[in-house]
């Protein structure tokens, strides 16, 4: 999936967190399916090019030889636009 919308902001904190953790304010994104697993629950529904609703905080980036990819389970999926 790929983000819509928003970029991230800059937040200050007064502890310390990692370069690489990002604090999701918002509880839910809009996001683009990019691709649909052959193994998901949407492979039927969803198709490259949808926008979806998803929980912000349940976005996953992941690399995988040198690209980085952005994952969410079936389950956090709430709808579709």
């Amino acid at each position: 999936v790929s983000v819509v919308g928003e970029q991230e902001e800059e937040q200050q904190t007064s502890f310390y967190l990692p370069n690489d953790v990002v604090v999701n304010k918002k509880p839910f994104e809009v996001v683009e399916v990019l691709d649909v697993s052959s193994e998901s629950k949407f492979v039927d529904k969803l198709k490259a090019g949808d926008k979806i609703v998803v929980e912000g905080h349940m976005l996953r980036n992941i690399s995988v030889f040198g690209e980085t990819a952005t994952l969410v389970e079936d389950n956090y999926v709430l709808a579709k636009l």
